[in-house]
């Protein structure tokens, strides 16, 4: 009996309400099926994707379920459903015949494989490409005038505004009790108020951002958006470059709803945000020192971060201040450190509590011990790799003597060309343990290390470094934490690296970077 697959698609919901629904054509190319006489071994579906792309991943499983168990059929409702894209359509159907799979529309009696039967289907490949352009075009066409007439047109809606009727569409009104919240925001930036400084105070004074608290981020893009000073701004970006920004000549810019601030208050605030923000030198600043991300507040528990500050001169500093502070969310007395400072002197101590000769013995005669048992661990686990790579061989080898004597009758075929599939990938995954296994390979040290001589050496190698990301691999390595309280700092070391104690260890630090705050502390938001 002959063999045959189904492939529906649908592109979006209301090309499933004018009559081409998943289940309808899936009805017609079963009824298609029985009239040629074949049995359906599986249907795919694809919802919600054009035709105009092959990143369809039902559409491709039915082409390798092709490729795997050569069935007669792959039955669609019409050239539409199977591509909309004429290149790819004669490319997929090449390879079906290849396959020994016959293309078959269902709504249809075009028989491809007649001279006659390939031009009337090239012309219909070629229609339904320009029909999908079109729809597109006429799409997109619709929503730039819609955007240049005003209307809203779509996403998530900007804090303090709603959505009005306007016919079929709709537009942009001021929330009643959101509005006054934007224009606070927006009165307290023009007073110098920074984003955290507002945010604190919103909070404290119980209003919210749809039930979530105010944070920094959220007040600095809220102050920055063009739709308070009522523009709409559309074909800001393009979605086939990835969201790229369009030249901004191409941009839609309307005045399209009613303002909160007006355009001369937007464009101060905008430009008093400017002149506040640092410039950062060297990219992201978090990239340039050595205790990023390891910092935790002694206050609140909250992470230390960094951030940035303007001296008197200009100059950019960078600085570990705490997170809860940072957002806005609520205050914390943790001041904010000079990043350079503290990283200097926290890895001084460090260096004089770790980089003893007696800690150093005690890590040569560990790692000795360690390449001892890596080494026999290692042989256990190339043995099990090739004893388990040994075993899929022969599974693999079994399977493909089946095939060699039943052909396509193999009993359940498409469970054993999946199985096929498995071992195969199995195998490959073996053989790179395998190869990752030998390349870990290491000669063992010869000469004796001298203890002492190994710790100046370390420290002055640390000590010179002057890359921060190998600085942190390094601290990283034994340290857990570490946790900044006003008087001192608690290192929380790990206790299976460097150091036996499996307790934190304190290293008293005001007289080293709290001594002077004039000098330490940078300015605040």
């Amino acid at each position: 009996m002959k063999r045959a697959i189904i492939y529906a698609r649908v592109s979006s919901r209301r090309q499933a309400d004018d009559g081409l629904p998943v289940a309808s054509q899936i009805d017609h190319c079963q009824a298609k099926a029985g009239a040629l006489g074949a049995i359906v071994e599986k249907i795919f579906t694809d919802g919600g994707i054009t035709g105009r792309t092959d990143s369809r991943p039902a559409f491709q499983d039915a082409l390798n379920y092709c490729a795997l168990s050569k069935v007669d059929y792959l039955i669609c409702w019409n050239s539409a459903r199977f591509a909309r894209n004429t290149v790819d359509a004669g490319h997929y159907k090449k390879q079906l015949a290849r396959y020994g799979t016959r293309l078959i529309y269902s709504s249809n009696e075009v028989d491809i494989t007649t001279d006659d039967g390939w031009f009337i289907d090239a012309i219909n490949s070629v229609v339904d490409e320009r029909y999908s352009r079109q729809v597109s075009s006429d799409t997109r066409r619709s929503l730039l005038k819609a955007a240049k007439d005003g209307f809203y047109i779509g996403g998530r809606v900007p804090f303090g505004y709603t959505t009005v009727p306007d016919g079929k569409r709709k537009r942009l009104a001021v929330h009643p009790s959101e509005g006054p919240t934007v224009q606070s925001i927006f009165a307290m930036a023009l007073q110098g108020c920074g984003a955290k400084l507002i945010a604190l105070q919103l909070n404290a004074q119980g209003l919210t951002l749809r039930g979530r608290p105010w944070a920094k981020n959220t007040i600095h893009y809220l102050l920055k958006n063009e739709v308070y000073a009522g523009w709409t701004v559309f074909n800001r970006t393009c979605k086939a470059r990835g969201r790229a920004l369009n030249p901004e000549a191409d941009w839609i810019k309307v005045q399209s709803h009613a303002a909160l601030v007006s355009s001369e208050e937007f464009e101060r605030t905008k430009a008093m945000m400017s002149d506040r923000q640092p410039a950062n030198v060297g990219g992201q600043p978090r990239s340039h020192f050595v205790f990023t991300g390891m910092l935790t507040c002694g206050f609140c528990g909250s992470s230390l971060q960094m951030c940035s500050g303007k001296g008197r001169s200009g100059q950019v500093y960078h600085y570990y201040g705490c997170r809860s502070n940072l957002q806005g969310k609520k205050t914390c007395p943790q001041p904010r450190m000079r990043a350079d400072h503290f990283d200097a002197w926290l890895l001084a101590e460090l260096l004089d509590q770790v980089l003893t000769p007696d800690r150093m013995a005690d890590i040569i005669e560990l790692a000795k011990g360690q390449r001892a048992q890596e080494a026999v661990r290692r042989s256990g686990k190339r043995a099990a790799l090739v004893a388990e790579l040994r075993a899929t061989e022969r599974a693999r080898s079994n399977i493909f003597s089946i095939l060699e004597l039943h052909g396509k009758d193999a009993p359940n075929l498409a469970d054993v060309t999946g199985r096929l599939r498995e071992l195969g990938d199995r195998m490959r995954t073996l053989e790179l343990q395998l190869v990752q296994l030998e390349d870990g390979v290491e000669e063992m040290p010869g000469p004796a290390i001298n203890p002492r001589e190994a710790a100046e050496v370390l420290r002055g190698i640390v000590m010179d470094c002057t890359d921060p990301k190998k600085l942190r691999q390094f601290v990283g390595a034994f340290v857990k934490g570490v946790t900044v309280g006003q008087d001192d700092v608690a290192v929380d070391y790990l206790p299976e690296c460097l150091v036996a104690l499996n307790r934190p260890r304190t290293v008293h630090s005001a007289q080293k970077w709290l001594l002077d705050l004039g000098s330490n502390q940078g300015p605040t938001d």
